[in-house]
């Protein structure tokens, strides 16, 4: 016992692997089982290992095994496999297209299509839990006012300094809702980062915003208001990273936490991922930015030292493994353009 103290005691990766195999169950799971009990069967399957002294390639591997099997499970190929069959139900049952109308209908093996995944993120130490409500109409602001149902959650965090502390990160979890078909994937590649993070330290991301089917989003109105260190450039394509922390007053977190999505969107079928997906208004090419054509965007391991919300370039590799689109994949009016967006495509 006190060699394996000792051990531990030496290696603090190991030493946090240990308290985390021990404590909370770690692994992604639905909030309500009964929803879809074949999808909740197939997610135990796919949970990754948590072993001592797994290295990088180690880890990758078990992510890709898993990442494999999901699609024979699911007998998905391709995951633009979802969105075809999404479209098919909503075909078959007149349904509109909106997510609204989609998350209510069944698969033929009678799981729900929308579910609530809850799955494990590292936040900073002050971060703080925020609701987030989803309706299908065209203002967020309307949801934002009306509060409809509640649609998840994200995190608060709005000191940058804490923000970059990695040292001083927390094991939570967050909630977010999605098509059951995607959930499988999506589970994987959050708790893929969330592993990485107790393996090494310094990967550990703050992982503020997860989002996967909607139609309209936002936070409460009503919360406040809040102040949120951004960066601001000099200009809003180049590739500079000289940059100044500016405060940003926002009346409420809805102003921070909210989206619309088109029709075509695959938010609309729970097919897409956001993955720290931010409003910053009134700063120059805001990092982390919804939209952004700066080429300052693609440095993104140097970004991410700047801004830790910024996603490094690990994590768009653990993505492409799992078949995710990658945003400078595609056009947006034009242009190419960089964010934090994953989906399945739409051929």
């Amino acid at each position: 016992m006190l060699l394996v103290w000792v051990f531990l005691g030496a290696n603090p990766a190991q030493a946090e692997l240990s308290v985390a195999a021990k404590g909370r169950d770690w692994h992604p799971r639905l909030v309500n089982p009964a929803q879809a009990p074949h999808l909740a069967a197939i997610l135990k399957q796919l949970a990754l290992v948590y072993e001592p002294q797994m290295s990088p390639e180690e880890r990758e591997q078990d992510l890709i095994s898993k990442v494999d099997q999901a699609r024979q499970l699911l007998d998905m190929k391709r995951l633009f496999a979802m969105r075809q069959r999404s479209l098919r139900l909503i075909r078959q049952n007149g349904a509109e297209l909106s997510w609204e109308g989609l998350r209510r209908l069944k698969w033929p093996n009678g799981d729900a299509v929308g579910v609530l995944l809850k799955v494990p993120v590292w936040v900073p130490a002050r971060a703080q839990r925020v609701l987030t409500y989803g309706d299908f109409t065209k203002k967020w602001q309307d949801v934002a006012e009306r509060l409809p149902r509640l649609c998840g959650q994200v995190w608060f965090a709005g000191d940058l300094k804490d923000i970059n502390h990695k040292p001083g990160y927390r094991a939570e979890t967050t909630s977010f809702e999605l098509n059951s078909l995607h959930a499988p994937f999506a589970a994987l590649l959050i708790a893929y980062i969330f592993r990485e993070g107790i393996y090494q330290p310094e990967k550990r991301l703050p992982l503020l915003v997860v989002r996967g089917g909607e139609d309209t989003y936002a936070a409460s109105a009503y919360s406040g208001p809040v102040t949120v260190d951004c960066l601001t450039f000099p200009d809003e394509e180049g590739r500079s990273l000289e940059c100044q922390v500016v405060s940003c007053q926002f009346s409420s977190l809805a102003e921070l936490h909210h989206g619309r999505h088109a029709q075509a969107s695959n938010h609309r079928l729970g097919c897409a991922l956001d993955l720290n997906d931010f409003n910053f208004p009134g700063v120059v090419d805001g990092t982390p930015n919804p939209i952004s054509r700066s080429l300052r965007q693609y440095n993104r391991d140097a970004m991410h030292r700047l801004d830790a919300r910024n996603l490094p370039a690990w994590v768009y590799h653990a993505a492409k493994q799992i078949g995710y689109r990658l945003p400078q994949e595609w056009y947006y009016f034009g242009y190419h353009t960089d964010w934090p967006h994953f989906d399945c495509g739409t051929k």
